[in-house]
């Protein structure tokens, strides 16, 4: 069997990695990082022309193909390769709209009774400043594409000069608006199932850091850390999630006939009085992926292929480790702003066995290339590591250091431990990731 990993992020190097070392499957990566290609042969393909790994699928007979992020979801994979029976992991364009679209995904969350902040959809840039003029602050604007951004405003007229730019921005886009909603206080967790539309079986709960350091109302800086916890609360909340949100959600979609199969992901805030939905995913979260799934000892591959065949409902349920992980991110200093490219990263070969280094913007000149099968190669049956000598950064995230222990004071110190032995120009990280549970003392 080939599978096909898309992404070049950690949770790109972290699904290459099990499924590496789950199954005897040949697993490809494209474009990948410095780490994934120590794992997987490369392929020089742009997992968002869908036309084109679609086409190059089907010559190399990829059987399946598993997008790390829903950017190749949202530009129409599944619809690209439905009549040439290869299997993909996540749903089709239509249902990506729960994602791709913030707009649609609170009308329809509000449809359907789940929880959610206070807030509105807001199609005019009029009815958006009568609304914000109404509403207490901090609050969140977010552009209706996801890749416009959301920024936390506690200033009434950088909120207004925000909501201009979004709309000008916007000018000439007919789906268009944004979604004004509170700001709930409380940790950040990521919440994931695997579906094939019917069935689904739960994740785990991670808590997300999305800032630079501890204050709550700081500057954005995604891909911090994450902690996925094995304690009494953390399966409470994990039970409340899937039979209260997430399973609701996938009965709103067969409702909706929106069909989907593959990860079916939540974000939400624990508010005092319960979990707030702020967006919902069609892949598994980066820092998510990285925190869960060193911790699930089920094989991922046949979990994937029964999503996609419908037929979740014959799988046992999943294993997993029952230690908490800590997942601690290396970012270039002036992440994500301003940060210097091309230098050396040193140390990966001194982590301590057991820890684990996923990668995220790095370049490795001694991966593993792939070979078309049509030109002879024979590239993608390596199964050995390449030396993770000669890595160099390429972007700000630069890498994930993923702890597994008894307790989550014990996952925390050995992540430390182990950050401090990897070395690069401006190496840091939020040294409080994993301190508090959910953010609770």
């Amino acid at each position: 069997m080939k599978i096909l990993v898309l992404g070049a992020d950690g949770r790109t190097h972290a699904l290459v990695w099990k499924l590496f070392n789950h199954s005897t499957a040949e697993v490809l990566v494209a474009p990948g990082n410095g780490g994934a290609v120590q794992l997987a042969a490369q392929v020089d393909l742009d997992p968002t022309n869908v036309v084109e790994v679609a086409r190059w699928a089907f010559a190399e007979q990829v059987d399946l193909i598993v997008p790390a992020d829903s950017g190749p979801l949202r530009a129409g994979l599944v619809d690209e390769v439905v009549a040439m029976h290869i299997g993909v992991c996540g749903p089709p364009q239509r249902t990506t709209l729960i994602e791709g679209s913030r707009c649609f995904a609170r009308v329809f969350l509000e449809r359907h009774g789940l929880p959610l902040p206070r807030g509105r959809v807001c199609q005019d840039l009029a009815t958006a400043e009568k609304y914000l003029a109404s509403q207490p602050l901090p609050v969140i604007i977010k552009t209706d594409d996801p890749d416009g951004g959301a920024t936390i405003h506690i200033d009434r007229y950088a909120a207004l000069e925000a909501l201009q730019a979004a709309f000008a921005a916007m000018a000439g886009d007919t789906r268009g608006g944004v979604v004004i909603e509170e700001l709930p206080a409380g940790p950040l967790v990521g919440f994931s199932v695997l579906t094939d539309g019917t069935t689904a079986l739960p994740l785990l709960p991670v808590r997300l850091y999305e800032q630079p350091g501890a204050e709550p109302n700081g500057p954005a800086a995604p891909v911090i850390g994450a902690v996925s916890a094995n304690s009494a609360y953390a399966h409470k909340l994990g039970a409340y999630l899937y039979e209260r949100v997430a399973l609701p959600i996938i009965g709103a979609l067969a409702k909706e006939g929106l069909p989907y199969w593959g990860f079916l992901g939540i974000d939400c805030v624990i508010a005092d009085h319960g979990p707030l939905l702020m967006g919902l995913r069609c892949s598994l979260r980066d820092m998510e992926a990285q925190a869960v799934l060193p911790r699930l000892e089920s094989d991922l591959l046949p979990l994937i292929e029964a999503a996609i065949a419908r037929r979740l409902d014959r799988e046992p349920p999943l294993v997993w480790r029952d230690e908490a992980s800590v997942a601690l991110a290396l970012v270039a200093q002036g992440y994500p702003h301003h940060y210097p490219l091309g230098a050396s990263v040193n140390g990966l070969n001194e982590v301590d066995e057991g820890v684990l280094v996923f990668h995220g913007q790095t370049h490795n000149p001694a991966g593993l290339r792939y070979t078309p099968a049509s030109r002879g190669g024979l590239a993608f049956l390596l199964r050995g590591a390449a030396p993770a000598s000669g890595i160099t950064l390429t972007g700000g995230q630069v890498a994930t250091v993923v702890a597994l222990g008894a307790t989550l004071a014990g996952a925390r110190g050995r992540a430390l431990l182990n950050a401090e032995r990897i070395q690069f120009p401006g190496r840091t990280y939020r040294e409080d990731v994993g301190a508090r549970e959910f953010g609770f003392a």
